[in-house]
């Protein structure tokens, strides 16, 4: 399917070459009016929807790899309460704080096994 963006710009392409080839018809110019017709919807239209084509991602799950923005964007589209927010951006900071600090101290698994305790305590 085509992006909504992109339709315009067809449709203008669309319109204007079956104006034109109508118009050449009429006046009868020979060829002409097969060829603004072949060359408009058979080679420009196609060429702008690629050309015009774009992924905005709204069908595709979220590929932020940064879980901050990730909350803060969900935290925009309301679907989460201040309160809500406040505390799991309370819980992602903590935990980066950890990991950063056990990479610093070459100590991966007193991490580990703080995030463990975390998890029991909930």
């Amino acid at each position: 399917m085509v992006p909504l963006k992109s339709v315009p710009g067809i449709a203008l392409v669309l319109v204007v070459t079956l104006g034109l080839a109508a118009l050449t018809a009429v006046l009868s110019l020979g060829a002409l009016p097969a060829v603004i017709t072949i060359v408009g919807w058979f080679l420009v239209a196609p060429v702008l929807a690629i050309l015009t084509y774009y992924d905005d991602g709204s069908d595709a799950p979220a590929g932020n790899d940064d879980p901050v923005a990730t909350l803060r964007d969900r935290y925009a589209r309301g679907e989460l309460t201040e309160s809500e927010f406040e505390r799991r951006l309370d819980r992602l900071l903590e935990t980066e704080r950890a990991e950063r600090s056990a990479v610093d101290d070459g100590n991966a698994g007193a991490a580990g096994e703080r995030d463990r305790e975390r998890v029991r305590e909930r």
